[in-house]
């Protein structure tokens, strides 16, 4: 790779950094500025029913500064009931915030129904407020109340304080209301945004300069000799990438159709077991569950087909002498066009459901970098252990099955209990899975947490891969 070469594909790496960052910027800025935050709820275990002339209140904790709404699980008498919910706003020491009236012709039966307030109210960090609940109607609503949790198979009670159960005309009930709180927490992210892709830039220039001077000076260099063998041996990766082609659809009637048809085949069975057998209710659930079957697919494929890249490759590796990453690296490669073409029927499914395709969908190339990192990093892993110890393919049919259970693929997060949620989300794959959710269900930039989950996921396993593959490459030959 000569030199003006070299300029051309840094300076186009500087352009298609800054592009990106801007984009992230763009679609992502307002989830920069504040998040949004929903307050959990008991389980329904009874109701009460809400007629005229009868108040019913609770007091709530605020999850943010600013409140935009609340969540109410409610049933109405019939379907045709006709009248007015009047909800109204306190502090503690029952200054009115403010009051909202919604028909009834807008509540949904038998389901959390969404309230927002005409704005958002601000409110002081660990305050409570009480909420008044009435109606104008001769019909009547049927408010849910619990004390106890979800915990997935198990309802965990809860010990609630006195002061925080609800009242009906004076008199204390037996649980507090089915209700969340949402609010909009703000962050300071936005602030130092640009600082850190700046620095990230700066560091990153820096470096190039140091091992620009060293291909100058004659010394050797990782990244351009990693540069200068895949543009060395680009034709011999493209043909393992169609030899892994040729082999994987040999005999095939449908050929890379099976691309398509697989993660709409799998979406389907799953979809009829878990919505109609389990009954989820999961908004959304065609491209919910598609999302993850996607995602998780390529991680299992590119896995699974990546560990045998060095043993499978052993006639040749003995024979001729080549970079040995050069064959896990035409796997990943396979895998990843595999999931380009997958994501096809993902978009199907978004058109035939009505979803929306809104900006957000422009973040999902960072989603796929940081997972390709990923993926990298556990190939480059399992391909090591493979070489040295034959029963890592077996451990691993194990392993990438418990791994795809802990991801939340066909069922919600929600039934996961909360007190092992943080333990929960340090799932890599659950990270990758919720940030492609987040821009493709909710139409919304993740919060910016998710960014460094994904990024520092993906680094560490990446850069823990190449160091064992680099340390160990020299002694693949002696166990094939």
């Amino acid at each position: 790779m000569n030199k003006e070469k070299s300029k051309k594909i840094l300076i186009f790496i500087a352009i298609g950094y800054w592009l990106l960052v801007c984009l992230i910027y763009l679609v992502a800025g307002e989830q920069f500025h504040f998040s949004v935050v929903t307050s959990e709820s008991l389980s329904a275990a009874a109701s009460l029913e809400l007629k005229e002339g009868i108040t019913v209140s609770q007091k709530i904790s605020l999850p943010a500064e600013n409140i935009t709404g609340i969540e109410l699980l409610l049933q109405k008498s019939s379907e045709d009931a006709e009248g007015l919910l009047n909800i109204e706003v306190q502090t503690r020491s029952g200054e009115k915030l403010g009051k909202k009236s919604i028909s009834f012709s807008m509540l949904e039966s038998g389901q959390y129904n969404r309230i927002l307030f005409d704005k958002a109210l601000s409110a002081e960090k660990n305050d409570q407020w009480l909420l008044q609940f009435q109606i104008d109607s001769e019909n009547s609503l049927f408010l849910y109340f619990g004390n106890t949790v979800s915990s997935g198979r198990f309802d965990i009670p809860q010990q609630l304080p006195e002061d925080s159960l609800l009242v009906i005309n004076g008199q204390i009930g037996l649980g507090m209301l089915c209700l969340k709180v949402n609010g909009l927490k703000t962050l300071n992210f936005y602030r130092t945004y640009w600082f850190i892709v700046t620095a990230i830039f700066v560091i990153s220039f820096c470096l190039c300069m140091i091992w620009w001077k060293q291909i100058l000076s004659g010394q050797s260099n990782p990244l351009f000799v990693f540069c200068t063998m895949c543009t060395r041996y680009s034709f011999l990766i493209k043909q393992l990438v169609m030899r892994d082609f040729k082999a994987k659809y040999k005999r095939s009637v449908l050929g890379m159709a099976w691309s398509f048809l697989n993660p709409l085949m799998t979406m389907s069975v799953q979809y009829f077991i878990f919505s109609t057998v389990f009954k989820s209710d999961i908004p959304n659930y065609p491209v919910y569950l598609l999302t993850g079957i996607v995602f998780m697919s390529f991680f299992n494929e590119a896995v699974s087909l990546g560990m045998t890249s060095i043993t499978g490759n052993a006639s040749l590796i003995k024979k001729v002498y080549m970079p040995k990453y050069i064959y896990p690296v035409s796997r990943i490669i396979s895998s990843m066009i595999n999931f380009v073409l997958a994501i096809l029927p993902l978009f199907l499914v978004m058109l035939i459901t009505g979803s929306p395709f809104r900006p957000s969908i422009l973040l999902l190339p960072f989603d796929f970098i940081c997972l390709v990192g990923f993926v990298t990093g556990m190939v480059l892993l399992t391909t090591t252990g493979m070489t040295f110890f034959q029963d890592t393919q077996f451990l691993w049919s194990v392993a990438s099955m418990m791994w795809m259970y802990v991801t939340p693929i066909f069922y919600p997060e929600s039934i996961i209990p909360s007190r092992f949620l943080p333990i929960y989300r340090m799932n890599p794959m659950y990270q990758y899975v919720t940030f492609a959710r987040t821009c493709i269900i909710d139409g919304i930039s993740p919060e910016p947490i998710s960014y460094l989950w994904c990024i520092l996921s993906s680094l560490f396993v990446f850069l823990l891969g190449i160091f064992v593959f680099k340390k160990n490459q020299d002694k693949f030959v002696l166990y094939l």
